[in-house]
């Protein structure tokens, strides 16, 4: 019995010691699993801060877009100012060629009142032209006969002259033959 007793706490003793051993394994297999989380815990610690520099990389740069939004708002603003300003002098323009156009209008009208005055004019030249050369027709021929009329006074002047100078002569011969007799 004593063996019995002896074999049967031996029989323990190695089913504790199988017992320990799978024990051991599993504590061997929960520290290599342990190993295995401890190595993704520090995967994991790296990726996170790859992350929180990558965030803090994304709020730089939300930042600077911020300041790159602010930035345009501020140009947006100014344009807005501009074209308000232009706007302004596009009225001011239109309102500056309404006056030239009126201004272009009323000279318009003058210039067409002119032209009508200046054909008028043109008319009334060229009638005074034709009456003026009529004129100078006339003239012309009225030339010629003063130079007839005179060419005829000279000869009637010329036999005047000569018969003055015949009666003349006749009654100084009347008076000769009145004296003779």
């Amino acid at each position: 019995m004593n063996e019995q007793i002896v074999g049967q706490i031996l029989g323990e003793l190695k089913g504790i010691r199988e017992s320990q051993q799978v024990m051991q394994n599993e504590i061997k297999d929960i520290k290599d699993s342990q190993q295995a989380m401890q190595s993704e815990i520090k995967s994991m610690q790296i990726e996170i801060k790859s992350m929180q520099t990558e965030i803090k990389g994304i709020k730089d740069s939300q930042q600077s877009m911020q300041t790159e939004i602010k930035s345009m708002q501020a140009d947006i603003m100014g344009i807005k100012d501009s074209q308000q300003s232009m706007q302004t002098e596009i009225k001011s323009m239109k309102s500056e060629i309404k006056d030239i156009k009126g201004s272009q209008y009323l000279m318009q009208t003058q210039l067409n009142e002119t032209n009508e005055i200046v054909r008028a004019i043109r008319h009334r030249q060229e009638e005074t032209d034709a009456k003026l050369d009529a004129l100078s027709m006339d003239v012309h021929k009225l030339h010629g006969e003063v130079l007839s009329l005179k060419d005829g006074q000279e000869r009637q002047e010329r036999i005047l002259e000569t018969l003055i100078i015949r009666s003349v002569e006749q009654e100084a011969d009347i008076r000769d033959l009145k004296r003779i007799k």
